[in-house]
């Protein structure tokens, strides 16, 4: 089944969108920082300086890229340690070697260092861009370790806005600390002299420490809001009730936090850090300043309380589905079991010689339903070959009986899937169309990969005299199993035509 070219090239784009999305962040945010540097700045400065850092990081962008598709299908393979190691090889190949080999150009070369905008401080930004988006692929998978929780709590909204918080302290910080009174001498271009933040590291724990207690106050505001506007007087009482208390709240908060801001020592005569730039802790800007706070604070509140509330019924909705499956998988099992073990029991009350070997091809089966049917996938190969120690299982109490007609795919360690899905279909021909049987019968079984979809015919005679049985569980667990597993991914049908019973299954696989 050929898919249409749009289906296949839209989801590839919105996955390098997302892959891309925090490193062209931090690359745009390095350009401003070097626009901002310049004596005059103009759109095409900006384009020129943002184009070129483009180009220098393309090694660190491709390395990130493709290590984490590579994580990614690690995730979900057998084959988990051997990407992950390449996934590692090649991150460390972009983020380590490259620099490294960059700013050795830069040391040997001055014409490359005059030319060069790669910067210790953009290798940084890019690492943090990098290690974020990893972060967040980790905290999708919601897993339930000790070091998830974690890294949840480490990433949690409160913790953002403090990260942010501390990061612009930091930076205005480094700002001023480069700038010989940076009070009187503004507006200040924003850049920092690493140097002079060093030998002038003092004055940087000075202007600090005052950065941090304004970011607090404005912090302050943002969890008043969550915690008691949004949640108790929005959640319980209505809008009417929230929009007077964000009222009552900047009218009796900008005083207060006004005043704790003039207490700081930046503050001169002719210029104070407030809004208003001003002594005055009733001045309009002051109070516009808190309403702006709480208008843009308000929807990003609410849209992380909305995402918090959907990841929590999705993860309610996926160990809703886990156990589903658990039980379908506990089903399958001794469904299996019951009609083997009838096998072995007519054979010993007949004295065969074929129990022996029945016994031990049940073994294996059973071996392979223990370990491997436990996994979310297995290859494609080991479920084909599952099937043939059933089928030759099977052939030990038919014998003649029944004629067998079977095609296997050549591809089948390329591909995987969910375990113990294709043998209800086998399992089902036997039950219905040859143990019943009083005369020779057929079984057709094809199997074949094209284009990543798996095509499942299987096709057996019915006995002449109809044999009343009562209903099973196979077809409708593999129904509700394929709903589960790979909704959306695949077809199945099964019916009865004039002397045969038809089955066919189509579903889309997933490469090794």
């Amino acid at each position: 089944m050929l898919k249409p070219a749009s289906a296949t090239l839209k989801p590839g784009l919105n996955a390098i969108a997302d892959n891309q999305l925090a490193l062209m962040a931090a690359l745009l945010l390095e350009a401003s920082i070097r626009h901002f540097s310049l004596p005059s700045q103009s759109v095409l400065a900006f384009v020129l300086i943002w184009l070129q850092l483009m180009a220098e990081s393309a090694p660190l962008l491709l390395a990130h890229y493709f290590a984490a598709q590579l994580t990614v299908r690690a995730a979900t393979r057998h084959t988990a340690t051997p990407r992950r190691w390449r996934a590692g090889l090649i991150w460390c190949a972009g983020f380590v070697l490259y620099p490294l080999f960059s700013l050795w150009l830069s040391e040997q070369f001055q014409s490359f260092a005059a030319w060069s905008l790669f910067s210790l401080q953009g290798w940084l930004l890019l690492m943090l861009a990098s290690g974020g988006y990893s972060l967040s692929r980790l905290l999708a998978q919601r897993n339930a370790t000790a070091g998830f929780q974690l890294i949840s709590r480490l990433f949690s909204l409160n913790a953002v806005l403090l990260l942010l918080m501390t990061a612009w302290a930091m930076f205005m910080a480094g700002i001023f600390a480069s700038t010989d009174d940076p009070v009187r001498n503004q507006p200040l271009q924003a850049a920092i002299n690493s140097h002079t933040v060093i030998v002038n590291f003092e004055f940087f724990l000075h202007y600090l420490w005052q950065f941090l207690l304004m970011g607090s106050c404005i912090l302050l505001l943002c969890w008043l809001n969550r915690y008691w506007l949004i949640r108790r007087v929005l959640a319980r009482r209505g809008v009417f009730a929230y929009v007077a208390s964000c009222l009552i709240s900047i009218i009796l908060l900008t005083p207060l936090l006004s005043s704790v801001v003039l207490l700081l020592p930046l503050n001169i005569a002719e210029f104070t850090f407030l809004p208003s730039e001003d002594y005055n802790l009733f001045a309009p800007d002051n109070f516009r300043f808190c309403f702006v706070v709480l208008l843009i604070s308000t929807p990003v509140i609410l849209a992380f309380e909305h995402q918090q509330q959907e990841n929590a019924l999705a993860e309610t909705a996926r160990r809703q589905s886990q156990t589903e499956l658990q039980l379908l998988q506990q089903q399958v099992n001794p469904h299996f079991l019951f009609n083997t073990l009838n096998n072995v029991y007519a054979l010993t009350l007949t004295g065969s010689k074929a129990a022996p070997d029945l016994v031990m091809q049940l073994a294996n089966l059973l071996r392979y339903t223990v370990y491997e049917g436990q996994n979310q996938r297995v290859s494609l190969a080991q479920e084909i070959q599952y099937l043939q120690d059933f089928l030759a299982l099977q052939s030990i109490r038919s014998g003649e009986k029944c004629q067998l007609r079977l095609a296997w795919p050549e591809d089948a360690g390329q591909w995987q899937i969910a375990p113990l899905l294709l043998i209800t279909l086998l399992e089902n021909a036997f039950k219905h169309g040859v143990e019943p049987s009083q005369s020779r019968c057929g079984i057709d079984l094809s199997i074949s990969v094209e284009n990543g979809w798996l095509r499942m015919r299987c096709v057996n005679s019915l006995p002449e005299i109809a044999v009343q049985r009562p209903p099973g569980i196979g077809l409708d667990n593999l129904r509700r199993r394929l709903n589960l597993l790979y909704s959306g991914k695949h077809r199945f049908s099964a019916q009865q035509q004039a002397s045969l019973w038809c089955a066919d299954l189509t579903l889309e696989l997933e490469p090794c």
